[in-house]
Protein backbone atom coordinates (compact mmCIF):
# COMPACT_ATOMS: atom_id res chain seq x y z
CA UNK A 1 0.00 0.00 0.00
CA UNK A 2 0.97 3.74 -0.33
CA UNK A 3 -0.01 5.95 2.48
CA UNK A 4 -0.20 9.26 2.92
CA UNK A 5 -0.59 10.99 6.97
CA UNK A 6 -1.88 14.31 6.75
CA UNK A 7 -1.47 16.09 9.92
CA UNK A 8 -0.79 19.83 10.97
CA UNK A 9 2.48 19.74 12.99
CA UNK A 10 5.18 17.17 13.18
CA UNK A 11 6.40 17.78 16.73
CA UNK A 12 7.05 15.51 20.11
CA UNK A 13 3.65 15.51 20.69
CA UNK A 14 0.54 12.67 21.13
CA UNK A 15 -0.04 12.70 17.38
CA UNK A 16 3.46 13.45 16.21
CA UNK A 17 4.82 9.99 18.11
CA UNK A 18 1.71 8.10 16.97
CA UNK A 19 1.77 9.24 13.49
CA UNK A 20 5.64 8.18 13.48
CA UNK A 21 5.12 4.80 15.22
CA UNK A 22 2.62 3.21 12.69
CA UNK A 23 4.33 5.05 9.82
CA UNK A 24 7.44 2.84 10.74
CA UNK A 25 5.62 0.23 11.44
CA UNK A 26 3.95 0.41 7.90
CA UNK A 27 7.28 0.43 6.66
CA UNK A 28 8.75 -2.23 8.21
CA UNK A 29 5.71 -4.04 6.27
CA UNK A 30 6.17 -3.41 2.87
CA UNK A 31 4.25 -0.10 2.73
CA UNK A 32 5.12 2.87 1.71
CA UNK A 33 4.69 6.16 3.59
CA UNK A 34 4.42 10.09 3.11
CA UNK A 35 3.76 12.52 5.75
CA UNK A 36 2.57 15.87 4.64
CA UNK A 37 2.82 18.56 7.26
CA UNK A 38 0.38 21.76 7.29
CA UNK A 39 2.20 23.65 10.33
CA UNK A 40 5.46 23.41 12.50
CA UNK A 41 7.90 20.83 11.95
CA UNK A 42 10.94 20.19 14.49
CA UNK A 43 14.04 18.92 12.95
CA UNK A 44 14.62 15.88 15.36
CA UNK A 45 11.01 14.59 14.61
CA UNK A 46 11.42 14.71 10.38
CA UNK A 47 14.88 13.41 11.11
CA UNK A 48 13.42 10.39 12.83
CA UNK A 49 11.18 10.10 9.82
CA UNK A 50 13.54 10.10 7.15
CA UNK A 51 15.68 7.07 9.41
CA UNK A 52 12.78 4.75 9.27
CA UNK A 53 12.18 5.83 5.51
CA UNK A 54 9.59 8.01 5.72
CA UNK A 55 8.83 10.84 3.53
CA UNK A 56 7.87 14.10 5.19
CA UNK A 57 6.54 16.84 2.84
CA UNK A 58 5.98 20.79 4.46
CA UNK A 59 3.20 22.49 3.17
CA UNK A 60 2.78 25.97 3.27
CA UNK A 61 1.20 26.67 7.01
CA UNK A 62 -2.34 26.51 7.44
CA UNK A 63 -2.92 29.20 9.83
CA UNK A 64 -0.52 32.00 7.81
CA UNK A 65 -1.44 30.92 4.03
CA UNK A 66 -4.82 28.70 4.52
CA UNK A 67 -5.45 28.71 0.68
CA UNK A 68 -1.78 28.58 -0.26
CA UNK A 69 -2.21 24.76 1.92
CA UNK A 70 -5.58 23.14 0.67
CA UNK A 71 -4.07 23.84 -2.82
CA UNK A 72 -0.51 22.16 -2.23
CA UNK A 73 -2.85 19.76 -0.27
CA UNK A 74 -4.75 19.13 -3.40
CA UNK A 75 -1.79 18.38 -5.65
CA UNK A 76 0.34 16.51 -3.90
CA UNK A 77 -2.57 14.14 -2.97
CA UNK A 78 -3.00 13.75 -6.82
CA UNK A 79 0.42 13.31 -7.50
CA UNK A 80 1.09 11.00 -5.05
CA UNK A 81 -1.74 8.40 -5.73
CA UNK A 82 -2.03 7.00 -2.51
CA UNK A 83 -4.02 4.10 -2.08
CA UNK A 84 -5.12 5.45 1.43
CA UNK A 85 -5.13 9.02 2.42
CA UNK A 86 -4.93 9.34 6.49
CA UNK A 87 -6.16 12.47 8.21
CA UNK A 88 -4.95 13.35 11.57
CA UNK A 89 -7.03 15.68 13.83
CA UNK A 90 -8.94 16.19 17.49
CA UNK A 91 -12.24 17.93 16.30
CA UNK A 92 -14.76 18.42 13.10
CA UNK A 93 -12.17 21.36 11.70
CA UNK A 94 -10.42 17.93 9.84
CA UNK A 95 -13.17 18.85 7.45
CA UNK A 96 -11.48 20.70 4.51
CA UNK A 97 -8.82 18.09 4.79
CA UNK A 98 -11.51 15.13 4.20
CA UNK A 99 -12.86 16.75 1.64
CA UNK A 100 -9.77 17.51 -0.33
CA UNK A 101 -8.88 14.24 -0.08
CA UNK A 102 -12.20 12.73 -0.92
CA UNK A 103 -11.90 14.43 -4.28
CA UNK A 104 -7.71 13.76 -4.99
CA UNK A 105 -6.76 10.68 -6.71
CA UNK A 106 -6.51 8.76 -3.50
CA UNK A 107 -8.69 5.55 -3.24
CA UNK A 108 -9.91 5.87 0.09
CA UNK A 109 -10.04 8.15 2.90
CA UNK A 110 -9.74 7.73 6.75
CA UNK A 111 -9.79 9.86 9.25
CA UNK A 112 -8.03 9.61 13.32
CA UNK A 113 -9.49 11.35 16.64
CA UNK A 114 -6.94 11.90 18.87
CA UNK A 115 -8.77 14.11 21.63
CA UNK A 116 -11.84 15.15 23.66
CA UNK A 117 -11.51 18.59 23.31
CA UNK A 118 -10.40 21.52 20.64
CA UNK A 119 -9.75 24.89 20.69
CA UNK A 120 -12.66 25.78 18.58
CA UNK A 121 -16.08 24.32 20.02
CA UNK A 122 -18.57 26.05 17.99
CA UNK A 123 -17.26 25.13 14.82
CA UNK A 124 -16.93 21.63 15.87
CA UNK A 125 -20.25 20.73 16.19
CA UNK A 126 -21.05 22.56 12.77
CA UNK A 127 -18.81 20.78 10.99
CA UNK A 128 -19.16 17.02 13.19
CA UNK A 129 -22.45 15.87 11.46
CA UNK A 130 -20.35 16.10 7.79
CA UNK A 131 -17.10 13.93 9.24
CA UNK A 132 -18.48 10.21 8.50
CA UNK A 133 -19.85 10.92 5.10
CA UNK A 134 -16.59 11.89 3.81
CA UNK A 135 -14.99 9.27 5.63
CA UNK A 136 -13.90 5.35 4.40
CA UNK A 137 -12.49 4.01 7.63
CA UNK A 138 -12.42 5.83 10.93
CA UNK A 139 -10.23 6.07 13.61
CA UNK A 140 -10.11 7.01 17.36
CA UNK A 141 -7.47 6.64 19.68
CA UNK A 142 -9.80 5.54 23.02
CA UNK A 143 -13.76 4.99 22.88
CA UNK A 144 -14.48 8.78 24.21
CA UNK A 145 -12.41 10.39 21.17
CA UNK A 146 -14.27 8.31 18.52
CA UNK A 147 -17.75 9.41 20.25
CA UNK A 148 -16.17 12.94 20.44
CA UNK A 149 -16.27 12.98 16.63
CA UNK A 150 -17.84 10.56 14.85
CA UNK A 151 -20.63 10.30 17.16
CA UNK A 152 -22.56 6.97 17.18
CA UNK A 153 -21.08 6.53 13.14
CA UNK A 154 -18.79 2.85 13.32
CA UNK A 155 -15.64 3.86 14.07
CA UNK A 156 -12.39 1.75 14.93
CA UNK A 157 -10.30 1.99 18.33
CA UNK A 158 -6.59 2.35 16.91
CA UNK A 159 -4.49 2.57 20.43
CA UNK A 160 -1.73 4.54 20.99
CA UNK A 161 0.98 2.10 20.60
CA UNK A 162 4.81 1.61 20.98
CA UNK A 163 7.44 -0.76 22.55
CA UNK A 164 6.59 -1.52 25.88
CA UNK A 165 9.99 -2.69 26.71
CA UNK A 166 11.42 0.57 26.55
CA UNK A 167 9.59 1.88 29.63
CA UNK A 168 10.52 -0.82 31.95
CA UNK A 169 11.89 0.74 35.68
CA UNK A 170 15.86 0.65 35.17
CA UNK A 171 17.80 1.07 38.51
CA UNK A 172 20.87 2.07 36.46
CA UNK A 173 18.88 5.14 34.44
CA UNK A 174 17.83 6.62 37.97
CA UNK A 175 20.58 6.90 39.39
CA UNK A 176 22.41 8.24 36.31
CA UNK A 177 20.07 10.54 35.71
CA UNK A 178 19.55 11.85 38.89
CA UNK A 179 23.05 12.54 39.26
CA UNK A 180 22.68 14.34 35.55
CA UNK A 181 20.31 16.96 37.11
CA UNK A 182 21.90 16.80 40.64
CA UNK A 183 18.89 15.01 42.55
CA UNK A 184 19.68 13.33 45.46
CA UNK A 185 18.40 9.84 46.19
CA UNK A 186 16.67 10.96 49.44
CA UNK A 187 14.70 13.60 47.23
CA UNK A 188 11.10 12.56 46.33
CA UNK A 189 10.60 13.63 42.62
CA UNK A 190 7.25 14.24 41.20
CA UNK A 191 7.06 14.09 37.63
CA UNK A 192 5.06 15.42 34.22
CA UNK A 193 5.78 14.16 30.60
CA UNK A 194 3.11 16.47 28.23
CA UNK A 195 2.93 18.99 25.64
CA UNK A 196 3.26 22.73 27.16
CA UNK A 197 -0.29 23.34 26.15
CA UNK A 198 -3.28 24.87 27.88
CA UNK A 199 -5.44 21.84 27.98
CA UNK A 200 -2.02 20.03 29.68
CA UNK A 201 -3.35 22.63 32.72
CA UNK A 202 0.72 23.14 33.92
CA UNK A 203 -0.70 26.45 36.34
CA UNK A 204 -2.79 23.51 38.64
CA UNK A 205 0.16 21.32 38.50
CA UNK A 206 2.54 23.64 39.61
CA UNK A 207 -0.07 24.23 42.77
CA UNK A 208 -0.17 21.42 43.47
CA UNK A 209 3.41 20.67 43.76
CA UNK A 210 3.84 24.12 45.32
CA UNK A 211 0.95 22.30 48.57
CA UNK A 212 3.10 19.14 47.97
CA UNK A 213 6.58 20.63 48.83
CA UNK A 214 5.52 23.20 51.84
CA UNK A 215 4.80 19.26 53.51
CA UNK A 216 7.86 17.78 52.40
CA UNK A 217 10.42 20.28 51.23
CA UNK A 218 12.71 17.49 50.21
CA UNK A 219 10.67 16.93 46.77
CA UNK A 220 11.08 18.29 43.37
CA UNK A 221 8.99 18.79 40.51
CA UNK A 222 9.94 17.48 36.25
CA UNK A 223 8.26 19.09 33.98
CA UNK A 224 9.46 17.65 30.97
CA UNK A 225 8.25 18.74 27.29
CA UNK A 226 8.30 21.77 24.96
CA UNK A 227 4.92 23.70 22.88
CA UNK A 228 3.56 26.78 22.70
CA UNK A 229 3.24 27.29 26.34
CA UNK A 230 6.68 26.96 27.53
CA UNK A 231 7.18 30.60 27.74
CA UNK A 232 3.80 31.31 30.17
CA UNK A 233 4.90 27.62 32.09
CA UNK A 234 8.15 29.58 32.90
CA UNK A 235 6.39 32.15 33.85
CA UNK A 236 4.30 30.30 36.33
CA UNK A 237 7.53 28.62 37.62
CA UNK A 238 9.35 31.74 37.86
CA UNK A 239 6.83 33.12 40.42
CA UNK A 240 6.05 30.12 42.24
CA UNK A 241 7.28 29.91 45.96
CA UNK A 242 8.92 26.24 44.75
CA UNK A 243 10.22 27.64 42.02
CA UNK A 244 13.81 26.46 43.26
CA UNK A 245 12.62 23.16 43.10
CA UNK A 246 10.72 23.03 40.18
CA UNK A 247 13.13 22.13 36.58
CA UNK A 248 12.02 22.67 33.28
CA UNK A 249 13.82 20.07 31.36
CA UNK A 250 12.08 21.20 27.99
CA UNK A 251 12.18 18.55 24.60
CA UNK A 252 13.62 15.31 25.49
CA UNK A 253 14.32 13.39 22.46
CA UNK A 254 13.86 10.08 24.48
CA UNK A 255 11.97 10.66 28.00
CA UNK A 256 11.50 6.91 28.06
CA UNK A 257 14.36 6.59 30.88
CA UNK A 258 13.31 9.82 32.88
CA UNK A 259 10.48 8.03 34.39
CA UNK A 260 12.78 5.59 36.26
CA UNK A 261 14.14 8.71 37.74
CA UNK A 262 10.83 9.95 39.21
CA UNK A 263 8.80 8.85 42.20
CA UNK A 264 4.98 9.15 40.90
CA UNK A 265 3.58 10.73 37.85
CA UNK A 266 0.99 13.63 38.09
CA UNK A 267 -0.99 14.60 35.54
CA UNK A 268 -4.41 16.88 35.70
CA UNK A 269 -4.92 17.28 32.23
CA UNK A 270 -8.52 18.95 31.15
CA UNK A 271 -9.07 16.86 28.22
CA UNK A 272 -7.12 13.59 26.49
CA UNK A 273 -7.70 11.84 23.87
CA UNK A 274 -6.29 8.92 25.83
CA UNK A 275 -3.24 10.42 27.85
CA UNK A 276 -0.25 7.69 26.31
CA UNK A 277 2.27 8.88 29.08
CA UNK A 278 0.20 7.02 31.56
CA UNK A 279 0.77 4.07 29.95
CA UNK A 280 4.68 4.66 29.85
CA UNK A 281 4.76 6.11 33.41
CA UNK A 282 2.58 2.56 35.30
CA UNK A 283 4.68 0.72 33.08
CA UNK A 284 7.57 2.48 34.97
CA UNK A 285 6.20 1.20 37.83
CA UNK A 286 5.12 5.12 38.95
CA UNK A 287 1.99 5.59 41.30
CA UNK A 288 -0.21 7.86 38.63
CA UNK A 289 -2.26 11.33 39.84
CA UNK A 290 -4.65 11.70 36.72
CA UNK A 291 -7.56 14.22 36.15
CA UNK A 292 -10.72 11.86 36.30
CA UNK A 293 -11.33 13.38 32.79
CA UNK A 294 -8.44 11.60 31.36
CA UNK A 295 -10.33 8.12 29.44
CA UNK A 296 -9.76 5.16 31.63
CA UNK A 297 -8.67 3.31 28.64
CA UNK A 298 -5.28 4.69 29.91
CA UNK A 299 -5.61 2.88 33.34
CA UNK A 300 -3.60 -0.38 33.06
CA UNK A 301 -2.93 -0.63 36.31
CA UNK A 302 -3.78 -0.43 39.94
CA UNK A 303 -1.39 2.59 39.87
CA UNK A 304 -3.68 4.72 38.36
CA UNK A 305 -5.51 6.93 40.37
CA UNK A 306 -8.02 9.60 39.69
CA UNK A 307 -8.70 13.23 40.84
CA UNK A 308 -11.50 15.24 39.71
CA UNK A 309 -10.22 18.61 38.94
CA UNK A 310 -12.87 20.22 41.16
CA UNK A 311 -11.03 18.92 44.47
CA UNK A 312 -7.94 21.73 45.42
CA UNK A 313 -4.65 21.52 44.87
CA UNK A 314 -3.96 20.88 48.85
CA UNK A 315 -6.25 17.44 47.94
CA UNK A 316 -4.23 16.49 45.18
CA UNK A 317 -0.98 17.26 47.13
CA UNK A 318 -2.81 15.24 49.55
CA UNK A 319 -3.92 12.25 48.08
CA UNK A 320 -0.44 11.85 46.65
CA UNK A 321 1.40 12.18 50.01
CA UNK A 322 -1.26 9.05 51.06
CA UNK A 323 -0.18 6.77 48.47
CA UNK A 324 2.87 7.40 46.75
CA UNK A 325 4.85 8.17 49.90
CA UNK A 326 4.01 4.24 50.88
CA UNK A 327 7.27 1.71 49.70
CA UNK A 328 6.36 -0.29 47.00
CA UNK A 329 8.86 -2.35 44.81
CA UNK A 330 8.75 -0.49 41.04
CA UNK A 331 10.00 -3.82 39.02
CA UNK A 332 6.93 -5.79 40.52
CA UNK A 333 3.96 -6.07 37.75
CA UNK A 334 0.75 -5.06 38.92
CA UNK A 335 -0.98 -4.85 35.53
CA UNK A 336 -4.51 -6.23 34.50
CA UNK A 337 -4.74 -9.33 32.25
CA UNK A 338 -4.62 -8.18 28.87
CA UNK A 339 -4.43 -4.30 29.58
CA UNK A 340 -1.18 -4.24 27.88
CA UNK A 341 -1.60 -5.77 24.62
CA UNK A 342 -3.29 -2.96 22.77
CA UNK A 343 -0.43 -0.94 23.39
CA UNK A 344 2.17 -2.83 22.14
CA UNK A 345 2.83 -2.05 18.29
CA UNK A 346 3.42 -5.52 17.05
CA UNK A 347 0.07 -6.50 18.10
CA UNK A 348 -1.97 -3.07 17.36
CA UNK A 349 -0.09 -2.68 14.06
CA UNK A 350 -2.30 -5.39 12.48
CA UNK A 351 -5.51 -3.54 13.27
CA UNK A 352 -4.48 -0.61 11.38
CA UNK A 353 -3.45 -2.68 8.30
CA UNK A 354 -7.04 -4.72 8.61
CA UNK A 355 -9.06 -0.95 8.62
CA UNK A 356 -7.31 0.02 5.72
CA UNK A 357 -7.94 -3.57 3.79
CA UNK A 358 -11.35 -3.70 4.65
CA UNK A 359 -11.73 0.56 3.38
CA UNK A 360 -10.20 -0.26 0.42
CA UNK A 361 -11.87 -3.74 -0.28
CA UNK A 362 -14.97 -1.55 0.53
CA UNK A 363 -14.11 1.27 -2.36
CA UNK A 364 -12.80 -1.42 -5.02
CA UNK A 365 -16.16 -3.52 -4.40
CA UNK A 366 -14.35 -6.49 -3.35
CA UNK A 367 -17.14 -7.23 -0.63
Amino acid sequence: MNVCMVVYNLVNNGIGKVVLTYSAELIRHGHAVTVLVGGPCEREKVDEAVACGIAVTQLPDKKSDTLGYFRALGKALDEGRFDVCHVHGNSGMVFPELVIARRSRAVAVACHCHSTGCEHPVLHRVLRPFVPRLCDCMLACSDEAGKWLFGDAGFSVIPNSFELDKFRFDPQARLELRGAYGIGEDVYVLGNVARLNPEKNHEFLIKIFEEFHAEHPESVLLIVGGGPGEKDVRALVEASPANDSIMLLGNVKDPAKLYSAMDCFVFPSIHEGLGIVLVEAQLAGLECFVSSDVPLGARVSDRFHAISLTETAARWASEIAAIALRPHDRGKDSFRAGSLEPFDIRSSYRLLEGAYKVALDRKEGRE
